[in-house]
């Protein structure tokens, strides 16, 4: 082997290491606003289900099956509205947990 295929080999290496590290760091923070915006999904569901508890007085039909069907809608529209209304949540947690840019 000479030196010139040696060095075009560690080129070669260091620039798909290179590349994997940026897809690494791509997928981390995709995840993070995946998880972020769960959880803006998430507190929203918990807002749905403390103002379903404020009601002020029972049904003439309430039964259990009612309280698991709007749950259930409960965590559907939350899924909903926080998908197409940002809180600021989401944004604020990737802002915060994101990777730290060094000037």
């Amino acid at each position: 082997m000479n030196v010139n295929s040696i060095n075009k080999f560690k080129e070669v290496v260091d620039s798909n290491f290179s590349q994997s590290k940026i897809d690494v760091k791509k997928s981390k923070n995709q995840t993070l606003e995946d998880v972020a915006k769960d959880f803006e999904s998430l507190f929203v569901y918990q807002m749905m289900k403390s103002s379903r508890k404020a009601k002020l007085a029972e049904g003439v039909l309430s039964n259990s099956a009612n309280d698991t069907y709007f749950s259930l809608l409960d965590q559907e529209y939350s899924k909903i509205i926080s998908k197409n209304q940002s809180f600021g949540i989401a944004e604020a947690l990737v802002r915060q947990f994101g990777e730290k840019k060094v000037k």
